[in-house]
């Protein structure tokens, strides 16, 4: 969602989180189907729509309540608000995510490294954190 935060470099997915757990886990088959078609149709890299964050993140993370962006027939998008999307690019660390972390964290109240803790311990479980913390 940081293209709604008018980020200066370009997205390479689609990051995609199914609220209802276990309708993702019922329809998982039928949306990788659905994906393999698009990329063929449309010539994109089979990347393009991450679910993986779902799988991997899953049962280490706390998920608030988004704000509802686009809603098309029955699929409604919400954006997450955006100490969260911090949270997250904090947990994965990667140099892509520390970049993003650099457009989110002037959008936050977040000043000390105290209050980035609480940000962590608000979204990610203390097991997470600790697994990620390498």
């Amino acid at each position: 969602m940081l293209v709604l935060e008018r980020a200066t470099r370009t997205t390479e997915d689609i990051d995609i989180f199914w609220l209802e757990g276990d309708a993702f886990q019922q329809l998982r088959s039928i949306l990788s189907e659905c994906v393999v078609t698009i990329t063929r149709r449309y010539t994109l890299r089979p990347d393009w729509l991450n679910y993986l964050s779902q799988i991997l993140l899953q049962n280490d993370i706390i998920i608030p309540n988004g704000k509802l962006w686009k809603q098309h027939g029955p699929l409604h998008i919400y954006i997450p608000p955006k100490e969260y999307m911090l949270a997250l690019k904090i947990m994965a660390g990667r140099d892509k995510d520390i970049d993003d972390c650099a457009i989110l964290l002037p959008q936050t109240k977040i000043k000390t490294r105290q209050q980035a803790q609480q940000l962590l311990d608000r979204y990610i479980l203390p097991e997470a954190q600790e697994k990620n913390a390498d």
